[in-house]
């Protein structure tokens, strides 16, 4: 019984002891989160530190949490609100102030030669988190940035790896050259190629003059500037981030089956009233398709593919107090949509940075990139995607007798299986090397020197080969080839500046920066093409040709640039009320004759920060507000040519001299000796806006840009017998406004948001062309130029026939012969419009049919987080845009030669006459597919661009590994477009293939190389 006794005690025990425990590690305790003005916090996070233990304050700021034994620290946070850490001891009741985060308040901008507070700033200054420039699956940094800032237009040239993208901040600035400078830690370059979007830490675009004056005659079309991560002190850290994932096509055309294009072929024969001899080859396998049904070949399967791409990065960092370093290295590879249109690359980065004295400081970065890229052909004939949307689809892939390559011969196409399978023999490849150093001094207290010095040195190297092959008499080459590129770019920075900085009393602030500039930029290469060079890749080598005897030699331009510059600015500030900036630069380039080379370039700019008014402090719900308006003037010295003052002279002109063909040269472009600086005056009024402890946020800009002294080419007589020289004398005028709200907070419950829209409208118009005709381009053979340039309107504008529908009927056909009685124009045909009433059609009644340039662009972002998921939604879109579908002129042909898309079946027919598509015609005596706004579709476009999950694991697993976090997330890009456009995709930017982009024909699609869509699994691993 003693014993028994003796058990029960012992298990009392035991129970009490273990109540005493759960007691002890499970404590309730509560609370109150204020702001400074003692006011509750609703929506603020109260946090055990170190778990993911904790709760929301509700409406009042009140909390109720319930703590383990192990909790020592609540981590109380809110946004707009600095952080704070409370140790829990024996407390069970909490009040806790926060005071605002005048840090977050106060951050830091980057501006030119400097940095600023943000609440200092007086020009238009827009800034992009370095977690938004890696939402995108890209090696390029300037696509990361799309839709991202109001005001900055990114618009991909080409969906292809690699492919180029148009940058416009605050619309086009001229018809020449409107690309941005990039600075990239304080290098001034036109090419941030070797820079991967994950070694960015931040980036601040410039998009006023009183913002980017102090660039110059580089910052007419505004200045990105760059800052890349740099190492902290303290133990070695590593970032590992991956991602795998496939691309594909998000839209592809819906073509013709065989059976349906021999339809429409042989009834265009018929409504002629011609015929195909039956006992032709041609006759034969049209009607079979028909007869059979047969669906033939898709050649959009056959140039197409699901391609791969992944991305692995890894960054230490780490340093003592004396020095400091960041390496980064990452390897991208991206297969392509199209086949053989792949790209790898290699980016490695390193920023050191060293305390050498307690007045001197000093650092270094170098960086290199290497790229291995298949272009691919993206003009409106010899293109893969635009061929492959031609060609008949009767033609096989292959000759079923042979096992050559089939012979597209209805059509008259090359087989686009076989163009893919030759672009693995086209190759380019590129390294850019890049590295700056600088040195700073302080001394006097007040005073600062820095000294830089950066280069860029790119290597290209491109290779073209194609094989011999031969598929019938036509499609054939009879002897191999190989082109080879070469071509090597110097370009050195050079960057002197004294800064002085000083408070006079407690209400005045100066800061002064004066400085010197030199930069140089050189560029040569050569091209050479050998004949008969074996096919197998190891042979691959102009060395290797047969015919060592018969070379040619390619045309690339050498060049030699340079420019001296001084400037200087002044920053004043009066109780952090009243804020004064004014800037100068003076520059000189070798661009221009000595007598025009110099150009000054001033700016002023004013801010007051309303909110710091006494009169404001009542008004609780505006926690900042500040006034901008600034105006100055930049020049563009990128619209003139390397030398274009003097008289150009071409070769390849043979003459007869004593009687032997001599070669020669003849003069192209006539001199202009009083060519200067395009000039861009800016004038611009913002306003900046804090809400509710500044989780609602509100940047509003209306800015007017005019650009004078505008390079155009102003005719001269015919009988000159050369082409008219560059002058000062076209003029333009961009006007508009931006509109950027982000509002960010918490719930109760810990559910966290983010939200953030942009909207820009800009105006652009042409004001002058110095009495010189309209400008016509985008030249579209077989359809001829399609945009103009011209006084009132805005910048290549698409110019051609109206249409009023098509001729339904034979009393529709009869009304319109008595207006136009010349027409050759039957029943089913396009109705042209006589504008001019001089009862012809011709090149007299083309008119305005709409541009590229948008009503407007904007962009919505969106970021939760609850616990420890996190979800990011980013729209992009663009809205009253047009876009030529110039791939109609065959895709909507009348002839039938070429293929077509699938609504070509509703053609008129007399069956069908209520249609508003053309007959069908061999001949075409009406010109149905003259250039009109038959080609003119919709542009407009809202984009799902990126939809990404994440997933972080709690800090109680990853604490075990030693691991700091652990994020795996899954992405998708291009998830959904909503557009009208029946094109391959509606973003187009200029028309152009081979590198060669033409800024006037912007909008123009010739079959683009679309954007992809794009699915991917991630990893983000700190340690």
């Amino acid at each position: 019984m003693k014993f028994y006794l003796q058990k029960v005690a012992l298990i009392l025990c035991l129970l009490v002891g273990s109540v005493s425990v759960l007691v002890a590690q499970d404590r309730s305790i509560s609370g109150k989160v204020n702001d400074e003005k003692g006011e509750g916090l609703p929506g603020a996070t109260v946090l055990v530190k170190g778990t993911t233990i904790g709760v929301s304050t509700d409406v009042n700021g009140a909390f109720t949490l319930s703590v383990p034994a192990t909790g020592k620290v609540l981590v109380i946070s809110s946004v707009g609100m600095q952080p704070t850490e409370v140790e829990i001891g024996n407390q069970t009741t909490f009040t806790v102030s926060l005071k605002a985060d005048v840090k977050a308040l106060d951050e830091v901008v980057v501006v030119g030669y400097g940095t600023v507070r943000k609440s200092d700033v007086t020009g238009s200054v827009a800034s992009i988190k370095s977690q938004d420039l890696t939402q995108i699956a890209t090696p390029n940094v300037t696509q990361a940035i799309q839709g991202r800032v109001a005001g900055v237009d990114v618009t991909s040239n080409s969906g292809e790896p690699g492919g180029a993208a148009r940058i416009r901040i605050r619309g086009v600035g001229t018809i020449n050259n409107s690309d941005p400078l990039y600075v990239v830690d304080g290098f001034q370059t036109g090419d941030i190629s070797f820079l991967a979007p994950g070694d960015i830490e931040s980036m601040e675009i410039l998009k006023d003059a009183s913002a980017t004056a102090i660039y110059g005659s580089r910052g007419a079309n505004g200045v990105v500037l760059i800052t890349t991560k740099r190492g902290k002190a303290g133990k070695p850290k590593f970032s590992a981030d991956s991602y795998v994932g496939v691309q594909q096509a998000w839209r592809t055309q819906n073509m013709l089956s065989a059976a349906d294009y021999a339809t429409l072929r042989l009834e265009a024969y018929k409504n002629d009233g011609a015929t195909l001899d039956p006992t032709s080859s041609q006759y034969q396998r049209l009607t079979a398709a028909q007869q059979g049904n047969l669906q033939g070949t898709d050649w959009q399967k056959e140039v197409l593919q699901t391609g791969k791409i992944q991305n692995y990065s890894l960054n230490v960092m780490g340093g003592t107090d004396v020095s400091r370093y960041s390496l980064t290295g990452t390897y991208f590879s991206q297969d392509g949509i199209v086949k053989n249109s792949g790209l790898k690359k290699y980016f490695i980065r390193f920023n050191n940075d060293y305390n050498l004295a307690s007045w001197l400081t000093a650092g270094l970065s170098a960086a290199y990139s290497y790229t291995d890229r298949n272009p691919t052909g993206n003009d409106l004939y010899a293109g893969l995607l635009t061929t492959a949307l031609r060609v008949d689809p009767i033609a096989p892939v292959r000759d079923p007798m042979t096992g050559n390559w089939g012979r597209a011969d209805i059509s008259y196409e090359n087989n686009p299986a076989r163009i893919a399978s030759e672009q693995a023999g086209n190759k380019n490849y590129y390294s850019l090397f890049n590295a700056n150093a600088y040195a700073e001094a302080s001394f006097l207290k007040k005073f600062k020197f820095r000294s830089q010095f950066g280069i860029n040195y790119g290597n290209t190297h491109n290779k073209s080969y194609l094989p011999q092959f031969r598929v019938d008499v036509v499609e054939q080459r009879a002897n191999s080839s190989l082109t080879e590129l070469r071509s090597q770019q110097t370009q050195w920075v050079a960057s002197n500046y004294l800064t002085y900085t000083n408070d006079f009393g407690k209400d005045h602030h100066l800061t002064v920066l004066a400085g010197t500039e030199s930069q140089r930029n050189r560029f040569d290469g050569f091209q050479i093409t050998a004949y008969d060079v074996p096919a197998e890749t190891d042979l691959r080598y102009l060395s290797s040709s047969r015919n060592a005897t018969t070379y040619n030699l390619g045309t690339v331009l050498p060049s030699d640039e340079s420019l001296l510059s001084f400037y200087g600015r002044a920053n004043y500030n009066y109780k952090d009320r009243y804020l004064l900036t004014a800037t100068l630069r003076y520059d000189g380039s070798s661009r221009f004759l000595s007598q025009y080379r110099w150009g000054t370039f001033p700016s002023f700019a004013l801010g007051w920060n309303i909110a710091e008014e006494s009169f404001m402090r009542d008004l609780r719900a505006i926690s900042t507000l500040k006034l901008r308006a600034g105006w100055g003037q930049v020049g563009n010295q990128n619209s003139a040519a390397n030398y274009g003052y003097v008289t150009t002279l071409a070769g390849g002109n043979r003459y007869i001299i004593g009687g032997q063909t001599v070669e020669g040269f003849a003069p192209t472009t006539a001199s202009n000796p009083q060519l200067k600086w395009e000039t861009t005056t800016s004038t611009n009024v913002g306003i900046d806006a804090g809400f509710f402890n500044n989780t609602l946020n509100l940047t509003a800009d209306y800015f007017i840009k005019n650009t004078s002294d505008m390079i155009v080419r102003v005719p001269i007589p015919v009988f000159a017998g050369i082409g008219p020289p560059n002058v000062n004398a076209g003029s333009m005028q961009n006007k508009g406004i931006e509109l950027a709200l982000n509002y960010r907070n918490q719930t109760e419950s810990g559910f966290r948001y983010d939200v953030g829209v942009n909207f820009t409208h800009i105006k652009n118009q042409v004001t002058s062309l110095g009495g010189g005709s309209p400008i016509e381009s985008a030249d579209v053979s077989r359809v001829g130029n399609i945009t103009r340039t011209e006084v009132g309107r805005e910048i290549s504008y698409f110019y051609g026939l109206k249409t009023d529908g098509i001729f339904h009927n034979a009393q529709e056909l009869a009304a319109y012969k008595e207006q136009i009685p010349d027409t050759k124009a039957q029943v089913g045909d396009v109705k042209f419009v006589d504008l001019n009433g001089d009862r012809v059609i011709d090149d007299k009644d083309r008119t305005y049919l709409g541009s590229a340039t948008p009503s407007f662009t904007y962009g919505f972002n969106t970021n939760l987080g609850y616990k420890n998921f996190d979800l990011r939604v980013f729209f992009q879109g663009v809205q009253g845009a047009e876009i030529v579908n110039a791939l109609g002129y065959f895709t909507r042909n009348s002839n039938g030669q070429a293929n077509s898309v699938a609504s070509r079946l509703d053609r008129w027919t007399p069956e069908n006459p209520t249609t508003n598509e053309p007959r069908m015609t061999i001949a075409d005596v009406n010109q149905n597919y003259r250039f009109s706004d038959r080609y003119v579709e919709d542009g407009s476009y809202l984009r799902l661009k990126n939809v990404t999950l994440g997933y972080t694991l709690p800090t109680a697993l990853t604490s075990k590994w030693k691991i700091n976090t652990v994020r795996a997330y899954v992405s998708v890009d291009n998830l959904l477009t909503f557009t009208k456009y029946t094109g391959l995709d509606p973003e187009i930017g200029d028309y152009g293939y081979n590198g060669n982009y033409n800024p006037l024909a912007y909008g123009v699609d010739v079959g683009t190389y679309p954007q992809p869509r794009t699915t991917r699994f991630g990893l983000t691993v700190n340690f």
